[in-house]
């Protein structure tokens, strides 16, 4: 009897729907993308962590500011656009922190479950997490195409 264990899956995204939701949400995808991973990823962690919790905080301040560039002009008096505007600028700077954070983490977690695996790190700084998903779209057929080999030669 085979004993299963509880193997890392990242979920497979088309690149395309990856980079097109996270430029019309005006970055809300990328918290969620975040969160949608984090189950394989306090499994990976090792260590090397990543933080969540604030991903959960930074997911709902970015949809906040999502909604505040559409309706803000029209809900908010010249001075509280002012205020929002200064708090959306500094919240900007600390979700890019945490961004480039959890991708370098991200990157030294996977480069240590899978040693075939590298990473440019101009491209993880300029592309984050498409970067990220292309290479996990890449591990998850290869580890498909090792799986169907060795069932083929288990037969």
């Amino acid at each position: 009897m085979e004993s299963k264990t509880m193997e890392p899956q990242f979920k497979t995204v088309n690149l395309a729907v990856v980079i097109i939701l996270s430029i019309v949400t005006l970055g809300v995808y990328l918290g969620y993308w975040f969160l949608k991973e984090r189950n394989t990823l306090k499994l990976m962690e090792k260590g090397r962590v990543i933080p969540i919790k604030l991903w959960w905080l930074f997911t709902i301040l970015l949809a906040l500011s999502f909604i505040y560039h559409f309706l803000g002009p029209i809900l908010l008096t010249p001075y509280g656009d002012a205020v929002f505007t200064s708090f959306d600028m500094i919240m900007s700077y600390y979700f890019l922190g945490l961004l480039y954070y959890s991708v370098f983490r991200m990157r030294d977690i996977l480069q240590e479950e899978y040693e075939d695996v590298t990473f440019n790190p101009w491209l993880l700084v300029l592309f984050h997490v498409w970067y990220l998903q292309y290479k996990l779209n890449r591990l998850e057929g290869k580890k498909n195409d090792r799986q169907n080999t060795k069932e083929a030669f288990s037969q």
